[in-house]
């Protein structure tokens, strides 16, 4: 959903039609995904059978006790594999264009280097191919160990929903401040703050949560390790901002507030 707005530097007309995107996609993606969840629970059949499937992947075991051939089960996972195909096209797209506006603001290591545009090709090449190996790299802590993987994969999700709370926790707090705050051409109006304080809280109910370890008794191999990468990951970017970051980085955020007025 977020991901129109990494792209906001290549749309034109974006303080508009980045929101819009954003909306359309959410409505989009709530009818389907409810659809599909409503449809997976009436297909589940014996929760411990689907859990305890010699292929491994629950989902599919669902599919194959709802369709019982193996050849529509084949096919249903093959549209699955396609979907997260074309997913991993448009992450790709949409954090390598994050990761080069933030090296632009000076706010990664090496900004020279990474905020490179390839001219023939007219995208951030350096940018694709950071993210691409730093992926790959990531997919192989697997092979190492699980417990890593999922600790890792916890931390995604944490720092995702991290990235909305911190933005909308200042968002609220300037709203009962005594400056005013530029708003662009979008807004929610009156509905506004409703919003903010409903997905604040959201927001943080979720983050507890993931933290939490899967399983009881909990121990070395099944303990829930994201909340200490998190801390360690925020640890390091504290230390970066105060030897590194501090002297270089001035951001859009600031940009807009001094101009008083959104690109």
């Amino acid at each position: 959903i977020d991901g129109t707005c990494h792209m906001s530097e290549e749309v034109k007309d974006s303080a508009i039609v980045v929101p819009q995107s954003m909306v359309i996609a959410l409505i989009i993606s709530g009818v389907f995904t409810m659809a599909f969840s409503i449809a997976l629970l009436f297909g589940v059949g014996d929760v411990m059978v689907a859990l305890k499937s010699p292929t491994k992947f629950p989902i599919i075991q669902v599919f194959l006790t709802a369709t019982g051939s193996k050849g529509a089960t084949t096919a249903m996972v093959c549209a699955l594999i396609s979907m997260l195909i074309f997913a991993c096209f448009g992450a790709l797209a949409s954090t390598s264009r994050l990761t080069w506006a933030f090296a632009r603001d000076k706010g990664f290591p090496f900004p020279e280097y990474f905020a490179h545009v390839n001219k023939h090709y007219m995208i951030p090449v350096r940018a694709i191919v950071l993210v691409t190996v730093v992926a790959f790299l990531l997919g192989l802590v697997n092979i190492g160990s699980s417990t890593a993987f999922n600790a890792m994969t916890s931390l995604s999700l944490i720092g995702h929903y991290s990235s909305y709370l911190l933005p909308m926790a200042l968002l609220v707090i300037r709203r009962f401040g005594q400056k005013e705050i530029p708003w662009g051409p979008w807004t929610l109006g009156r509905w506004g703050l409703p919003t903010n304080l409903f997905a604040i809280t959201y927001s943080v109910l979720l983050i507890v949560f993931m933290v939490f370890p899967p399983y009881k008794p909990v121990d070395a191999q099944n303990m829930n390790y994201s909340s200490l990468i998190f801390g360690a990951a925020m640890l390091a970017s504290v230390v970066l901002w105060f030897w590194y970051g501090r002297r270089v980085y001035e951001g859009p955020v600031r940009e807009v507030t001094e101009n008083m007025h959104i690109q």
